[in-house]
């Protein structure tokens, strides 16, 4: 039996599977639509968490510095939402551009935009975090989505709350506490579909599509090294959406793999340098024919990342990104470039 391709409109935007770590960077939480009177684009391919498990395996054996700075600030590099060690409750606020420059087909392939077509998207994120105990904190992040189109001789803008996610973290060994062990912390979170999904978009060009439409929960686990006033974090978790119908089709969907990997540098006054790469893979979605041929989502994306303290109880971080833009590197997915800009307030 031929299986069918999923139509663009089913392909709703990616739910924010990264923040089962509070990861606020990665293009596959864009939309995947260009516009419902052009060519669509859609998700990409790849997968660090082998090369990052053995760069952490590796490190694991190193002797530490007693140095306290990369254990408490640098480990939190990439993700706002996240305390440090020393921190009981933070609450922030982010924003997140990032324009598109071509797309993945199903197969793999990759291609530019076309000559005057437009496709940026703006994120404003509100995010609070709470400590409970040594070892437990609870987060709440709340995004609010705007996405401007230009496609086929067609122009939109438009937006609204995207879908709102709550994550747990329980750091079983906190990095730089237990002598050569790494720190051990166990993930999970969970999205709602707050959103508008992009098939239940009312313009043209999907611009006020904001969510999946679906619920989504994410378990992982995070592994990290302090090495003097460096470190090195592995992040992997597994993501499940909820089937959904639309015109009156049940659409199921394949568990979602994710990994980042990231680096970095503390120097005086608490500043922190570094770099990371994120990776996921999703496999075929499926509806009552069975699977739907080359359906699946991959994506890769590299960053640099910034963590600026200021005052006492403040700090900016910001990332610059950009999604690989080469052929067998994604599937189904727009790939962009950008950045976040993002600014905490904490509490001792």
């Amino acid at each position: 039996m031929t299986r069918r391709r999923l139509p663009s409109r089913f392909r709703s935007r990616s739910a924010p599977q990264a923040r089962c770590a509070t990861i606020v960077f990665s293009g596959s939480r864009t939309l995947a639509l260009r516009a419902r009177a052009a060519s669509r684009s859609a998700p990409a391919a790849a997968a660090l968490a082998g090369v990052a498990l053995a760069v952490v395996a590796g490190v694991a054996a190193v002797p530490r510095d007693a140095a306290a700075q990369a254990c408490c600030v640098g480990t939190g590099l990439v993700t706002p939402a996240r305390l440090r060690t020393f921190e009981d409750r933070a609450v922030g606020f982010q924003m997140r551009a990032r324009s598109v420059m071509g797309a993945f087909g199903g197969t793999g392939s990759y291609a530019t935009s076309g000559a005057g077509n437009r496709d940026v998207g703006f994120e404003e994120d509100l995010f609070a975090a709470l400590r409970l105990g040594s070892h437990f904190q609870v987060g709440l992040w709340a995004p609010f989505v705007q996405t401007s189109r230009q496609a086929g001789g067609l122009s939109g803008w438009g937006g609204g709350l995207g879908d709102v996610a709550a994550n747990v973290r329980f750091d079983a060994v906190n990095a730089g506490t237990r002598g050569a062990w790494p720190g051990v912390a166990v993930l999970a979170a969970l999205s709602v579909p707050t959103g508008r999904p992009l098939d239940e978009a009312d313009d043209p060009l999907a611009t006020s599509g904001t969510g999946t439409g679906s619920f989504e929960g994410s378990v992982g686990v995070a592994i990290e090294e302090i090495i003097g006033k460096a470190f090195v974090s592995v992040g992997g978790w597994v993501s499940q959406r909820s089937a959904r119908t639309v015109d009156g089709v049940e659409h199921s969907f394949a568990p979602r793999l994710s990994a980042l990997l990231s680096g970095g540098y503390t120097f005086g006054h608490d500043v922190t340098v570094g770099a990371f790469a994120f990776a996921l893979r999703q496999g075929d979605a499926r509806d009552a024919s069975g699977a739907i041929a080359n359906s699946g989502v991959s994506l890769v994306t590299t960053g640099a990342a910034l963590a600026l303290p200021f005052w006492d109880t403040w700090r900016l971080q910001a990332t610059l990104f950009t999604d690989v833009p080469m052929a067998g590197w994604g599937r189904n997915q727009t790939v962009g470039f950008g950045g976040t800009v993002a600014i905490v307030r904490f509490w001792i």
